[in-house]
């Protein structure tokens, strides 16, 4: 519960005059901002080719806040948590798919779609 109370930070696009801090998009470029609204908008319009794709997004995202906010501040320690949890979330997703792949007929190539869709 924790995480989805601290996730705010992630939510929406940085506003920068609302937060106060106007250099925002001179230190992380516009083009290379990400929050998770952006990123769920990009999902919805099929703009991931891969999934690689998406995960280098939230990889963004996350090395987004760690470089404008410091890993040592409130905002980059939710950041590298998040980003911690990301990777979990990774590992159990890969054990998953070599043990999907183990069982019987598992291991027969599947038809790929043009775009991967991982909502």
């Amino acid at each position: 519960m924790l995480d989805l109370i601290r996730s705010f930070v992630f939510r929406e696009p940085v506003d920068p005059i609302a937060l106060g801090i106007p250099q925002y998009h001179e230190i992380i470029p516009r083009k290379d901002a990400r929050d998770l609204k952006t990123i769920r908008q990009k999902l919805d319009a099929d703009k991931y080719e891969t999934p690689e794709a998406w995960e280098a997004d939230i990889d963004l995202m996350i090395q987004n806040a760690i470089h404008f906010n410091g890993r040592e501040s409130e905002v980059g320690q939710i950041a590298v948590a998040f980003g911690s949890r990301i990777k979990e979330l990774r590992v159990q997703q890969g054990l998953k798919k070599r043990r999907d792949s183990e069982k019987p007929g598992g291991d027969q190539e599947q038809p790929t779609a043009k775009k991967a869709k991982l909502s």
